[in-house]
């Protein structure tokens, strides 16, 4: 099963994330052995789609790397936005690149633990739907704005059943066709949604099984990322006296001294614990910490 292509939603400031955003987006924050855009284009490889299109506004070129780990590189494509559109304005953007066959659009700021992208694309197909979203529980923690379907599962007209948006749609051409008319700049549910609707287009939800992690909130994110497991990146480099407790994630080069303890915390690509303790915490991209200062 095939579809014409996806477009990962990469674009912002991750002022949720600050600071650890400064550098990076969260896009490429860790997740087992891989980051969230890693883990998310790899679920997405059983639909086989044509094209990737990403946008982004911070690091854009580390955001087309990552993604052409996955696929090859002439299947992906660039969209730099200087300044943060949102949503609809973005699939307005891209309503000419979007104009034929089916489209995934994908928030690259959460986890789907048992994504069934081949699944979806079978639902969308089976409903013969213009826009599938994937839906499911909402997280045990957070006040995240429902989303409204009614018993047939659709939306955007109505309902008052609560469902939580898992950040993943599919598209047919008259969806960006529509944003693009209607030069639209508000959020997919709040603004576009409804005047799709009274075009008389087929809006279904999906339900998806497993969690949704949000890796866009600073105060969970720590907890999220090792829900993935301990990883220590090859490149690390890690003296033989170091004490590691409970679970960790070591990415590319970094470095913990010697007689250093670690608990329960994230290293970010180059960051150094030089001596001291690292518990319960996120060590930045680029940072080293001594003594349980940043130097």
């Amino acid at each position: 099963m095939q579809i014409e292509g996806v477009l990962f939603l990469a674009a912002g400031f991750g002022r949720r994330d600050e600071p650890l955003t400064y550098i990076r987006p969260k896009a490429l924050l860790p997740f087992g052995d891989t980051s969230v855009l890693g883990r998310l284009a790899g679920q997405i490889c059983s639909v086989c789609p044509r094209r990737i299109r990403i946008n982004a506004s911070r690091c854009p070129e580390a955001l087309l790397t990552e993604i052409s780990m996955i696929w090859q590189e002439d299947m992906c494509e660039l969209y730099f936005e200087e300044r943060p559109l949102g949503a609809s304005a973005t699939l307005a953007r891209h309503a000419n690149i979007m104009d034929t066959g089916t489209w995934m659009v994908v928030n690259t700021d959460m986890i789907i633990e048992d994504f069934d992208a081949l699944g979806l694309v079978e639902h969308h197909r089976k409903t013969g739907s213009n826009w599938t979203v994937l839906t499911g529980d909402f997280p045990p923690d957070g006040n995240y704005s429902p989303l409204l379907i009614d018993e047939d599962m659709k939306f955007g007209c109505g309902g008052i059943q609560r469902t939580h948006y898992w950040g993943v749609s599919l598209m047919e051409p008259s969806i960006p066709a529509v944003a693009a008319k209607i030069q639209a700049s508000g959020g997919m549910f709040s603004e576009l949604a409804s005047r799709v609707a009274a075009d008389s287009s087929r809006l279904t939800a999906c339900r998806g099984n497993g969690r949704w992690l949000d890796m866009g909130r600073i105060d969970i994110l720590r907890r999220n990322i090792l829900s993935g497991g301990s990883f220590i990146h090859p490149t690390a480099c890690i003296s033989s006296d170091v004490t590691l407790n409970g679970v960790w994630n070591i990415g590319r080069g970094c470095i913990l001294g010697s007689g250093t303890f670690l608990r329960d915390s994230v290293m970010l690509d180059g960051s150094s614990l030089e001596s001291g303790t690292l518990e319960e915490s996120i060590l930045p991209w680029l940072c080293s910490s001594r003594d349980g200062e940043f130097v």
